[in-house]
């Protein structure tokens, strides 16, 4: 039945249009990246929160985290042991959606946010088309492993 009435066009997608000719309205399917991360062993989150790039209210957020940076913080030193005291554990690479299909993708040396109209996954790739026609494939093992130069 894809396709039919705005259904799901196929298993893998997460963002979709419904409707005609692409001016339908953005359907997600937020459990499918849920599902998807915890089989691939992705951190999932959802939060709210404003993000000026995307709009001026408080959104809903679905983020995958493949990989996590701790700031800050001060290391104490007692007996042979240390332990880190204050730091925090931030996002380093991920992608973040938005209720209205607004993407923040976070990689290793950039960060970029997206109007997306279509989001599908394919086994550890994410394939995007953006409401301007590009389409961009995200290999999120790159995004999980560190490089080499980068040491967050």
């Amino acid at each position: 039945m894809a396709g039919i009435f705005g259904s799901k066009p196929s298993n893998s997608h997460v963002i979709w249009r419904s409707g005609r000719d692409d001016d339908g309205k953005k359907r997600f399917d937020f459990e499918y990246l849920e599902l998807w991360a915890a089989q691939f062993g992705v951190d999932y989150e959802t939060w709210s929160r404003v993000d000026h790039d995307r709009g001026d209210e408080p959104r809903q957020q679905h983020a995958c985290v493949f990989r996590w940076a701790k700031r800050g913080g001060q290391e104490l030193s007692i007996g042979g042991e240390t332990w880190t005291m204050g730091a925090s554990k931030k996002p380093r690479t991920f992608i973040e959606i938005d209720e209205a299909g607004m993407v923040r993708l976070r990689g290793w040396t950039s960060e970029t946010t997206l109007d997306v109209d279509e989001l599908l996954i394919d086994g550890t790739t994410l394939k995007l088309r953006t409401a301007a026609g590009q389409t961009k494939s995200l290999d999120v093992n790159k995004l999980a492993r560190k490089p080499d130069s980068d040491s967050s």
